[in-house]
């Protein structure tokens, strides 16, 4: 054991913090990320493609 003084070599150093475009960005980043899962749940998803119906008239090809 050592009975001598501690001494602190120097002072711990604080961590960059964000600027405030690094803010306003992560700011953007939540807020298209919230509005987009409250777009999907009240407008879902449509299938992708063309919805074709069929003719009533027999023999007809559709072009």
């Amino acid at each position: 054991m050592s009975t001598g003084q501690l001494s602190l070599a120097a002072p711990p150093q604080r961590a960059p913090t964000m600027t405030r475009k690094q803010c306003w960005m992560l700011l953007l980043a939540f807020e298209i990320l919230v509005l987009g899962f409250a777009q999907s749940m009240l407008q879902p998803v449509r299938q992708p493609g063309i919805t074709i119906e069929m003719s009533v008239k027999p023999n007809h090809v559709v072009t």
